[in-house]
């Protein structure tokens, strides 16, 4: 796997951006991940990049991440607004000082319990997708794959960098950072990647027979429907012991 640093990259990845050039193997990915710098989190594109993007762009619209009335009385040079928004030559340190303070705004009303209030239930299709997916996440990867190198203390800021979550049945960026939140503070799992439709965390301790117990609970109540208990329990099972969890946070 190769790296290379895309001077000119998507307007909707806010991080410096590192265009992935296989053969990739999932070692590589996570030896890549792993070598983060101090003060900096590393966070890959996942499956349907095209697509992740488009909601990416709406979700930061739709819950004002980085525009609105609230831009005028926040920690924000006014020389970076233009008219009341900020102005398009700001650079990404700046553009990521906004979304920080617009994630910051909302995340207060946003608690973790409330992504149980979505319909993340798996179906026969659905599960067999991300059946694969925690098989082997490289064959999912999109065509065209991106490391984002995001100036943040922990994983779960990351999201700052690539927020999603549109659709009002999917996770909402801010529900997306308190799942992510969670499972870094509770289990040790860090925000790896972001798709479409996928989220996946980086293993980085095992975890006792209770931890493993509550957090297999804690996945067949968000993704198991009536019937299909033991099949979503097998799948995420298996998966708490690879170096890989992959979820959904879409419907």
């Amino acid at each position: 796997m190769r790296l290379e640093l895309d001077p000119q990259p998507d307007d909707r990845l806010l991080g410096q951006c590192y265009r992935v050039h296989g053969p990739i193997s999932l070692t590589d990915l996570l030896e890549a991940y792993d070598e983060a710098p101090a003060g900096h989190q590393y966070l890959f594109t996942l499956e349907d990049l095209g697509q992740a993007l488009y909601t990416s762009m709406h979700a930061s619209h739709y819950h004002d991440l980085d525009s609105g009335d609230w831009l005028q009385d926040a920690d924000i040079e006014p020389s970076w607004l233009q008219d009341g928004y900020p102005r398009e030559d700001l650079t990404v340190e700046q553009r990521l000082h906004i979304r920080r303070l617009g994630f910051g705004r909302l995340l207060p009303q946003t608690s973790f319990d409330s992504i149980f209030a979505k319909d993340l239930r798996l179906d026969e299709d659905s599960l067999a997708e991300l059946t694969a997916a925690n098989t082997d996440l490289v064959s999912q990867l999109d065509g065209e794959c991106y490391l984002l190198r995001i100036p943040a203390q922990r994983a779960c800021e990351s999201l700052y960098g690539f927020a999603n979550g549109y659709f009002s049945c999917d996770l909402s960026p801010m529900e997306n950072f308190r799942l992510a939140e969670h499972l870094e503070d509770h289990y040790g799992y860090r925000l790896f990647g972001l798709g479409a439709s996928l989220i996946a965390f980086r293993r980085t301790r095992a975890l006792d027979a209770q931890q493993a117990a509550t957090l297999l609970d804690l996945l067949v109540r968000l993704y198991a429907r009536e019937g299909n208990q033991p099949q979503v329990r097998e799948l995420f099972g298996a998966s708490l012991e690879r170096q890989l969890l992959v979820l959904r946070y879409t419907e």
